[in-house]
């Protein structure tokens, strides 16, 4: 019976996200290398902004990749939170977890402001690690969020989860929302674009997760809500797209996508992207992400 709980699948329609024309695009068509194309990208944000970005793109089929302060470190705002579902689902494929075990709520989860699931539930008095996974991703809710490190160990053990699973850059080490805000620590909850892309592809295409439980994953990525203007709006409309943000509300955006073309499995691209400093405006934010987001095509050419 453990099994059969924990390894159930919720059937979710995969999501092709509507683009619209692009800087990426108008560069791409003046025949300009891909790489040049991104460096153009990413210093007329930095110029306009005043601050950074940092991407790395990836095609895991055929190695292509390019980047921009690829191995520069950025908070990752709540772009850790697909890790920290993947880190339950792989609790649970090693029978030390199960999606169908509920956890409580407690008054001093809800000092966090951002909290639309758990909220709507608070009446209930618990939410299964499934639910919390949901909203953890798809609505990027703080309370589950919290709720779900403090039962796999803490910001530790999803550090360790990263070290174990082959990342050595990323590292978590507060919970929501004080890891959203810079630290003493100049390393304390960043990853670098490059890490961020090599954990995800690892979790949704890799061995890490039982397949079962990498396309649960997926399926809630795809699902994400907070993610219409960011990466999934540079990618062609008939694309399948998931992803998950972050954010700190004033110069961090960030989003980690997973993209293939509808038409031909066979190639796929993983995206990172994180922005830091200066005084971005949401216009800005919202240009630069669907510019990279634009770029992927160019991966799988």
């Amino acid at each position: 019976m453990l099994m059969a709980r924990r390894r159930f699948l919720v059937s979710l329609p995969l999501i092709g996200i509507a683009t619209c024309p692009s800087y990426a695009a108008e560069l791409a068509t003046a025949q300009t290398s891909s790489q040049d194309t991104l460096a153009e990208i990413a210093r007329h944000y930095e110029q306009k902004s005043g601050g950074r970005i940092g991407v790395h793109l990836f095609c895991p089929e055929t190695g292509s990749a390019l980047s921009w302060r690829g191995k520069e470190r950025f908070l990752m705002c709540s772009s850790f939170k697909a890790s920290l579902a993947a880190c339950v689902l792989a609790r649970c494929d090693g029978d030390d977890d199960d999606l169908t075990h509920r956890l409580p709520f407690i008054d001093s989860d809800f000092r966090t402001e951002w909290a639309p699931v758990a909220q709507k539930n608070r009446d209930a008095g618990s939410l299964s690690l499934a639910a919390l996974c949901a909203a953890a991703v798809t609505m990027s809710d703080n309370v589950c969020t919290n709720m779900l490190l403090r039962h796999i160990g803490g910001p530790s053990a999803l550090t360790k989860f990263w070290r174990e699973s082959g990342d050595d850059v990323t590292r978590l080490d507060a919970y929501e929302p004080e890891l959203n805000r810079p630290s003493a620590d100049p390393q304390a909850n960043t990853t670098s674009p490059v890490a961020m892309a090599r954990t995800l592809h690892r979790l949704i295409h890799g061995t890490l997760l039982h397949p079962n439980s990498a396309a649960l994953l997926r399926g809630w990525m795809t699902k994400c809500t907070t993610g219409t203007h960011r990466l999934r709006a540079g990618f062609p409309s008939d694309w399948v797209v998931g992803d998950k943000t972050g954010s700190n509300g004033k110069d961090i955006a960030a989003d980690i996508a997973f993209a293939s073309p509808e038409a031909s499995s066979s190639k796929s691209v993983i995206i990172a992207a994180y922005t830091s400093g200066g005084r971005p405006n949401e216009t800005q934010f919202r240009k630069i992400f669907r510019d990279i987001g634009a770029l992927a095509p160019l991966l799988v050419a």
